[in-house]
């Protein structure tokens, strides 16, 4: 992925000190600049003074909870474009409330910080880019599905909507590496169970390549896997935890075609 021309803003709204502190931490690397507000009316007043790239927003907080104020940032023309990213340890509903509330993303707390680095770096990198291109007609994605699992194959295929892309498949390292040298898919979506090679040296090799690097990477891992991946730098652009279910199947793979999709606008 391009790195970005200059450092963007992050409004972060949590009105817990010590998580505040440690979301803090965990998006330091990403050399952005972070303002911060302790419940949701501080937030909406903020947003008077300064309109951020992005918002991440507890939900149970005092004055204001993080439902109304997403409901009410986006109901703004001024800010109804600023992504927003639910974070709270709510259970239950909390997800489908938060994209009631016209949220753009959610995670639970506490945050994996490579999930939570992926989800910030793609959200902001296609703000950066809509503010460049605006926001163009949809396209029809090309699709890499790199999996040793037909499950996973067919889950990714039905989720996201057969008729809504141009899908190829791969089963392993090197039948991928000859998909993407053959058709230059637009994403391609890499399960870390492959019938051969490694997913890790995969996707390394498509971000240190320089005709590649910007293909979007959607990794899907199982539980405990995440932390094998850390230590790598920006070697996917988000991350899906396996099973998969449909909805956010279609939410992720669906954001990467967009970045896709305005990578290309921007760079023709």
């Amino acid at each position: 992925m391009s790195q970005f021309a200059s450092p963007m803003t992050i409004l972060m709204v949590e009105d817990n000190s010590l998580q505040r502190r440690q979301i803090e931490a965990q998006l330091q690397p990403l050399g952005h600049r972070l303002i911060t507000a302790s419940n949701g009316q501080e937030a909406l007043d903020r947003l008077k003074v300064t309109v951020p790239d992005l918002i991440i927003m507890d939900a149970v907080m005092p004055s204001l909870d993080g439902f109304k104020a997403c409901e009410m940032i986006k109901a703004d023309p001024r800010t109804a474009s600023v992504p927003i990213i639910v974070l709270t340890a709510l259970s239950r509903d909390a997800k489908d409330r938060s994209y009631a509330a016209g949220a753009d993303d959610f995670l639970r707390k506490p945050a994996n910080t490579l999930l939570l680095q992926v989800r910030v770096q793609t959200h902001l990198r296609i703000r950066a880019l809509l503010l460049r291109a605006g926001t163009p007609p949809s396209a029809r994605p090309k699709l890499l599905v790199v999996s040793g699992s037909p499950l996973v194959r067919s889950q990714v295929q039905n989720h996201y909507g057969k008729d809504q892309a141009t899908f190829l498949e791969a089963q392993g390292e090197g039948q991928a590496r000859a998909q993407i040298l053959a058709h230059r898919p637009d994403v391609m979506v890499l399960d870390t169970e492959l019938l051969e090679g490694s997913a890790q040296t995969l996707a390394l090799a498509v971000h240190q390549s320089e005709e590649l690097r910007d293909m979007p990477i959607l990794l899907l891992y199982s539980p405990g896997e995440l932390e094998t991946w850390s230590r790598l730098q920006e070697p996917v652009s988000d991350a899906l935890d396996k099973p998969l279910l449909a909805p956010e199947t279609r939410r992720r793979v669906g954001l990467l075609a967009q970045l896709a999709h305005l990578q290309k606008l921007v760079q023709a």
